[in-house]
């Protein structure tokens, strides 16, 4: 469960694109190619360490009987290790002071909301939760960018993350604060690339560019709080930290490099159930036994529900957020995770498929993008000829075949399909539960959500 609104909360500011597309001939926020000087050359170079033999003393459990977490805590690092580091972390977040608003401005209704910062590199991480709140986040991150690293290294060849300039997370505690600061309705968090045009910050904050924002629905100990939105925000960071920037044709503005939104979105789902505890090759193993999108793929394949891959290639961006106020939308997410499941759990072949996807985008951006030469829908056609095409979608829906099947589920698999309204007993289709029956449902659901909030589980 991310978010309890169930189909729309991957939405990604929708109200900012709208924003800034004027900006743009073709109406998209998101295009163009390459303005950025340096290349961070760090954690994400593919290099992937053996873990040493040095010994992590089990965790010790809290008054509330949940075991201590240390977030980020790396894999040749002791526990003394990691604790000297975070209190040198928790050290360096103060909150923000009254009336300062070179930072930006933040409120809830009439009251001015002071954030607790962390002035860190690459993260500048802001919560107005708690300091310890705002530390493990920024530990998280920390970790998360590490090891996405290792993932893009293995999809991309080694492409790294271009973070010359800090970004920005914010985590809200409650859904009407993260709305009132720039949070879209219906959106659960958003990646933003494109706070330079926004201009809501002042002339010398360092996070001029980038900001990732969420809110976490009034849970305030990090150990309890379902991170999978976040991954999944962060997923389209790493992807636009390695597709750069480029200066607009006629305005001496960067710009994102566009790239098909279908690709973008189906890989961030993928990174949603990302296990930081296992390796990159089990984590892509991994893909089809987890989270909430295999249980309708499997329902939906050779069904009238599913989209062959010209629908998913092609659907614009429009088409994509019109379609999230509908079934169709949640669908569009699953199919896109399906096909971008296949190329990066797909092995070898999976991933040159990725990589060539990403060098297309590089150099000519989305179907909708004008480049320099002027080809836009060419290159696609050049790079993805209809042979290419039938053949890419052949490898994909055999993929799905065999590691999607119909006799085999994922943990939770009853719960993700009751969430969305469907009979988890059906295999053979993706069916929703009668008029007659949604009482129960309701009240099964109600049972369940209240049984995870006592659970000692930690959400990872």
């Amino acid at each position: 469960m991310l978010h309890k609104n169930r189909v729309t909360f991957w939405m990604v500011g929708l109200s900012m694109v709208v924003a800034v597309a004027a900006l743009s001939s073709t109406g998209r926020a998101l295009a163009g190619p390459k303005c950025d000087q340096f290349v961070f050359a760090g954690p994400d170079d593919g290099t992937e360490k053996k873990a040493t033999t040095k010994k992590k003393s089990k965790p010790k459990k809290s008054a509330d009987g949940m075991p201590r977490v240390r977030w980020g805590q790396k894999r040749n690092e002791t526990d003394a290790e990691y604790d000297k580091r975070y209190e040198r972390l928790l050290k360096r977040i103060k909150q923000d002071k009254r009336g300062d608003y070179s930072d930006g401005t933040f409120k809830k209704g009439d009251e001015e909301v002071r954030l607790w910062t962390y002035m860190g590199h690459p993260f500048i991480v802001r919560t107005d939760i708690d300091k310890e709140f705002t530390a493990d986040t920024a530990m998280y991150m920390e970790m998360l960018h590490r090891e996405y690293g290792r993932a893009y290294s293995k999809l991309l060849g080694g492409v790294p993350a271009d973070v010359r300039e800090k970004i920005e997370v914010i985590v809200f505690a409650d859904q009407k604060t993260y709305h009132e600061n720039g949070g879209s309705p219906g959106s659960g968090g958003f990646f933003m690339s494109f706070g330079h045009l926004v201009g809501d910050r002042g002339p010398h904050w360092p996070a001029r560019r980038y900001r990732l924002q969420q809110f976490t629905d009034g849970i305030t100990d990090f150990r309890k709080w379902e991170k999978g939105t976040l991954k999944h925000e962060a997923a389209h960071m790493e992807l636009q930290l390695r597709l750069g920037n480029t200066l607009f044709p006629g305005v001496n503005i960067g710009v994102p490099v566009d790239c098909p939104r279908w690709w973008n979105e189906g890989h961030a789902a993928v990174f949603e159930y990302w296990d930081f505890d296992k390796t990159v090759e089990e984590n892509f193993a991994e893909i089809p036994n987890r989270g909430r999108y295999a249980p309708v793929i499997r329902r939906i394949v050779d069904t009238p529900k599913w989209k062959d891959f010209n629908y998913v290639w092609t659907i614009d961006p429009e088409s994509w957020h019109k379609d999230m106020t509908s079934e169709q939308g949640f669908l569009n997410y699953s199919q896109a995770w399906s096909l971008a499941a296949y190329m990066m759990g797909g092995g070898r072949q999976g991933w040159k498929d990725f990589r060539a996807v990403f060098d297309l985008s590089k150099r000519v951006g989305s179907d909708r993008q004008t480049t320099y030469m002027g080809d836009r829908m060419r290159a696609w056609e050049e790079k993805f000829s209809s042979e290419a095409k039938e053949a890419l979608e052949k490898n994909w829906t055999q993929w799905v075949k065999e590691n999607i099947s119909r006799d085999k589920s994922v943990p939770d698999e009853e719960y993700y399909l009751k969430l969305g309204g469907y009979n988890p007993d059906i295999t053979d289709e993706l069916k929703h539960y009668s008029s007659e029956e949604m009482d129960r449902l309701r009240k099964w659901l109600k049972d369940e959500e209240e049984r995870r909030k006592k659970s000692k589980e930690i959400e990872r």
